[in-house]
């Protein structure tokens, strides 16, 4: 079994048999039949061509036909077209009044003139009453009182209603069927009548070019019935006939063109072709006969040349092909077998099986295989081998059989195709190495993990890591739960919501995906932040103490401005209390006397009680909460605590609010704290500056948002400062704590706003602090408009 093997007897030794590996084959055999063949060959090539041009000739007549055809239908177009327009301006005259009778008769008659399919032009009132009518000569003049025809009543109707002229068709009862054209006329906007016209449909028919006419039997139908024709004489019945509309016409009006007989030179000249074509093939066929000899022998030379093409094409191949005959010896090997296996090619054909390339220990192996091709048992598919080369290297190869048949149809053996596949193996692999690497990952995650199919029902997903399962079980409960939660609060596909079963809140983030099998599926990746929302809410709660003791502070810092400010009306209580208290003791007061010092102390109190109730609503704790607040309110609040220090060292606070500003969607006592910090900001920078002013501006930003600057003209804030300004603990003050500007830009972002800074650009220098606001919506500023008056306010109103 190991020696090579010579099979004289095998039908592969036979040179027919390689002829599907492409070797030359001996055809000289004497096959009579054959210009026989040729000569019937050529008649049916001859008879075929005839009948191929006479479908050409006709082809050509059709589209002829159809180009002629499109380019009647154009004109009849434009020519209806041009007609509507021209008797819709002489309505629109009509309707304006601004043209008489005999300047009509003028227009009417050079339109006939000029088109002559105009028959009648009519002009009748709105119940259908003829009005006035040009008579051409020989005419009987019709009488006022005189209807229409039957055929336009239908189309007056509709013109009532309608802005434009209608085209329609009038029947033939003692006249010939024409067409109709109605454009309505109206007067002051009022339907005052319609101007009628009949078109004769021969004449419209007969303005066409006269080669058209010539060429071409043109009939106007209307429901299948004429009702023109441009000949009497009826086309052939195997003409070509093309139907379209006419767009200003109605639906059921179409014009139809079919071609006259016409000669071509293809029916006057077919017989002499015939012949000629037939002459041509006699001649063929004696010169096929003759030369029949020479071309067996250039047969036999072209089928060298393709066996060296084909074996070139084999050897250009990546694929080895390999030839075994009915028992298992190699018959043939191409190029890529020898380059893959190692062996050459003398090396292997003819060899019997142990074949050089198994390995060793694997040859009970190969000899299954082998027995199983021998025996046609192996898959389409193929198997999977191991070869090994002389060096003793080995590669996973992929063997793919089919059987070889000679040209009788009985199998001589048994064709193999190998493929290298240790790259294609070493690839699938890593793949799975990866995606074994990708789920170990997955399922280390923290966060819930999900695939569920996007028209699933609850069931189990399609994918769930460790997380996910420990968190919601098996099923996919817990993804749609958080799915519907997401769809209900309509929020982003990248959110935090709470799932309402365990009470724990997740921040979800959702995507739609193809899985791996094709189908729609929403990929889920839930993280537990209850935790952290819980922290969130410890640090809010620290964020408003901070802001709570910022205040308390600033009245702290303020409390003997403010001591001083309410010394001056309790003060004048006192004298104007004594005075008047003295007055009535004396016995000699009267009320005209007494009754201006108990006003001035009513006012005074008033005002005390205004410093008391902004100095408690300014310290009181409370939660945030945004409420329609008027501009003007907040900054006057804000300004009157900031006026006390400001007198103190004559600093002038001028006030500028937009008028007409909506109110603000804020909490007033936060925002009061930002305008109070950048103003004593202001005023304490300002204490060397030569134009002792800060200017509060309040102006409308955007149309949701407004804007406040404080503009002051002190030292400004050095460059080196701007980057560092809003960091807590930053302060350039020896005395300041740094958390004043920090606090305030929470505040405004709180308030979904921002906080910048920039220098005064007037020659005095400055900086000016800029924040922006929202506003509050006009129906929630209707609904939740605070009152005026407080509950401090209407205590200290009352006497």
């Amino acid at each position: 079994m190991s020696g090579r093997s010579t099979h004289s007897a095998d039908p592969l030794a036979r040179p027919p048999a390689f002829e599907a590996l492409g070797l030359p084959v001996d055809r000289r055999r004497r096959e009579t039949w054959l210009p026989f063949a040729a000569i019937a060959a050529i008649v049916l090539l001859v008879a075929g061509l005839f009948l191929a041009i006479l479908a050409e000739d006709r082809q050509l007549q059709r589209e002829a036909l159809k180009r002629d055809f499109d380019s009647a239908v154009l004109q009849l177009d434009a020519r209806l077209t041009s007609l509507s327009e021209a008797l819709s301006a002489v309505a629109l005259e009509i309707g304006a009044q601004t043209v008489g009778e005999r300047r009509l008769a003028t227009i009417v008659g050079d339109l006939i003139y000029a088109k002559p399919e105009v028959q009648r032009v009519k002009f009748v009132n709105q119940a259908g009453r003829l009005v006035w009518s040009p008579l051409p000569e020989g005419t009987v003049p019709m009488r006022p009182d005189d209807l229409v025809e039957l055929g336009f009543l239908p189309l007056l109707e509709r013109a009532r209603h309608a802005p434009e002229a209608l085209w329609g068709v009038l029947p033939a009862d003692e006249r010939p069927a024409a067409l109709a054209l109605v454009v309505p006329v109206y007067t002051d906007g009022r339907f005052a009548g319609a101007v009628l016209v009949r078109v004769s449909a021969t004449e419209l028919l007969r303005s066409l070019s006269p080669e058209t006419l010539n060429r071409y039997r043109l009939q106007l139908l209307s429901d299948h019935h004429v009702i023109a024709a441009t000949s009497a004489t009826p086309a052939p019945a195997n003409a070509l006939i093309h139907t379209a509309a006419l767009s200003p016409l109605p639906a059921q009006a179409r014009l139809q063109a079919s071609a006259f007989r016409a000669p071509t030179l293809l029916t006057g000249t077919a017989p002499l072709w015939l012949i000629g074509m037939l002459s041509g093939a006699v001649g063929f066929a004696m010169i096929v006969l003759l030369r029949y000899t020479t071309r067996l022998v250039r047969a036999d030379r072209a089928m060298l040349a393709e066996t060296s093409l084909r074996r070139a094409m084999e050897n250009s191949l990546a694929t080895g092909l390999r030839v075994l005959d009915r028992d298992g010896v190699i018959r043939y090997v191409n190029k890529s077998f020898c380059q893959m296996t190692g062996w050459l090619e003398a090396d292997l054909v003819g060899r019997a099986p142990p074949y050089p390339y198994w390995p060793p220990e694997r040859i009970d192996e190969h000899q299954a295989n082998l027995a199983q091709v021998l025996a046609g048992e192996v898959d389409a598919s193929g198997f999977e081998t191991v070869v090994q080369r002389p060096d003793g290297s080995r590669f996973d190869a992929r063997m793919y059989v089919s059987p070889l048949v000679d040209e009788g149809g009985a199998q001589i053996g048994w064709v193999t195709s190998m493929a290298d596949i240790t790259e294609h193996k070493r690839n699938r692999n890593e793949l799975a190495a990866a995606h074994d690497r990708f789920t170990m990952v997955l399922e280390s995650l923290q966060a819930a993990v999900s695939v569920v199919a996007a028209d699933g029902e609850v069931g189990e997903p399609l994918f769930a890591n460790r997380a996910y399962r420990q968190e919601f079980g098996q099923g996919a409960g817990g993804h749609h739960r958080l799915a519907r939660e997401l769809e209900a609060a309509r929020a982003h596909p990248a959110s935090e919501v709470q799932d309402r079963e365990s009470g724990r809140w997740y921040d979800v983030r959702m995507r739609a995906i193809r899985w791996v099998d094709g189908r729609p599926a929403n990929l889920q990746i839930a993280t537990d932040i209850t935790l952290r929302k819980a922290t969130d809410e410890i640090v809010r709660q620290q964020e408003e103490k901070v802001q709570f003791t910022s205040r308390l502070m600033t009245m702290g810092e303020m409390a003997s401005s403010l001591a001083h400010e309410l010394n001056q009306p309790l003060t004048a209580i006192t004298n104007y209390s004594e005075g008047a208290l003295a007055r009535l003791k004396g016995g000699a007061a009267s009320s005209d006397e007494v009754l201006p010092a108990l006003e001035k102390t009513s006012a005074q109190a008033q005002r005390a009680g205004r410093i008391i109730r902004r100095i408690r609503e300014f310290v009181k704790r409370s939660e945030p909460r945004r409420r329609p607040t008027p501009a003007a309110r907040i900054v006057e609040d804000a300004v009157a605590f900031a006026e006390i220090e400001a007198r103190k060292k004559s600093i002038a606070i001028a006030v500028a609010v937009e008028p007409g500003l909506p109110a603000l969607d804020v909490d007033p006592i936060l925002i009061e704290q930002v305008l109070l910090n950048l103003l004593k900001n202001a005023i304490d920078a300002m204490d060397r500056a030569l134009v002792r002013r800060i200017d509060v501006e309040v102006r409308r930003a955007s149309e949701s948002t407004a804007e406040i600057a404080v503009i002051d003209r002190g030292s400004g804030i050095p460059d080196a400062h701007v980057a560092s300004l809003f960091q807590p603990f930053f302060s350039t003050k020896s005395e300041g704590m740094g958390m004043g500007l920090s606090i305030c830009r929470s505040i405004v972002e709180f308030h979904r706003g921002r906080l910048s800074v920039a220098p005064n650009p007037e020659p005095s220098g400055g900086t000016i602090m800029r924040f922006t606001l929202p506003l509050a919506d006009e129906d929630l500023e209707r609904r939740d408009q605070p009152a005026d008056v407080t509950e401090v306010e209407q205590g200290e109103a009352r006497p």
